[in-house]
C-alpha cells in the first residue's frame, strides 16, 4: 500500500543527491500508524485508520546549490470512512452516520503544493509543509499539514505529524448517543507515524 508519506521519502532522497526513477522502489512498513483522536462528554476516544491509498506522480530532481526543487507533480490520498475503527461497533456506526458515509464513502486529500521549510546540517531530518484540499462528507477546505521527517539508523525514514480538524468546518455534526446526553466534541486530531524503507 502506498501513501501520502511516500512523497516525503522522495524529498529526503532528493536532498541526498539521489535521483529516484520509480516510487515503487519504496514501501510503507507495517509498523506505520494513523489515528483519529477526539473527546466526548463521557471520555476521550481514539480510532485507528486501518486502510488508505494514494496516487503519486513526480519527477525526481537533485539538489541544486542551496535551493531544493519540488519533485512532486501531484499527490492524492483516499481514506475509506468505514476503515476508521474504534473497536466499538456502536460508536463506529454513529461516526459513519455523522460523516455521511453512504453518500460520501471516502475522505480525500489532494495536494496543491509541498514545501521543505527546514533541514539539519547532516540532512537527516526536515520539516515540511504540505498544502492541499481536504474533503470530508462532501465539503472541501484548503489545509496546510506540517510534517517532520527523520532518517533512522537502519536506513529507513520516519515521518510524523498531527493536524487538528473542526468537524463543523465540514458541516459534520459530532456523533451523539443516549438521546444526546453523550456527545463527541467537534474538534478531532489526526495523528500519524509513518515508516518508509526500500522494498
Amino acid at each position: 500500500m502506498k501513501s501520502l508519506f511516500t512523497t516525503f521519502l522522495i524529498f529526503l532522497f532528493t536532498i541526498s543527491g539521489n535521483v529516484l526513477a520509480q516510487s515503487n522502489s519504496y514501501e510503507i512498513l507495517k509498523k506505520s500508524t494513523m489515528q483519529v483522536e477526539g473527546t466526548s462528554t463521557l471520555h476521550d476516544w481514539t480510532s485507528d485508520v486501518e486502510e488508505f491509498s494514494s496516487y503519486i506522480k513526480f519527477d525526481a530532481t537533485t539538489l541544486e546549490g542551496d535551493s531544493i526543487s519540488n519533485p512532486v507533480q501531484s499527490l492524492s490520498l483516499t481514506i475509506p470512512v468505514k476503515s476508521i475503527k474504534s473497536g466499538k461497533g456502536g460508536m463506529d456506526r454513529r461516526t459513519y452516520d455523522a460523516l455521511k458515509s453512504d453518500d460520501f464513502p471516502n475522505i480525500m486529500f489532494q495536494m496543491n503544493n509541498a514545501e521543505i521549510t527546514t533541514t539539519d546540517s547532516a540532512l537527516t531530518s526536515m520539516e515540511l509543509n504540505v498544502e492541499g484540499n481536504l474533503t470530508i462528507a462532501g465539503t472541501s477546505n484548503t489545509i496546510t499539514l506540517p510534517v517532520t521527517g527523520e532518517k533512522q539508523e537502519d536506513g529507513s525514514f520516519k515521518f510524523t505529524g498531527e493536524y487538528e480538524i473542526n468537524m463543523k468546518d465540514y458541516n459534520v455534526d459530532p456523533p451523539s448517543a443516549m438521546l444526546g446526553t453523550i456527545k463527541a466534541g467537534e474538534m478531532v486530531t489526526v495523528v500519524f507515524e509513518m515508516y518508509v524503507a526500500k522494498s
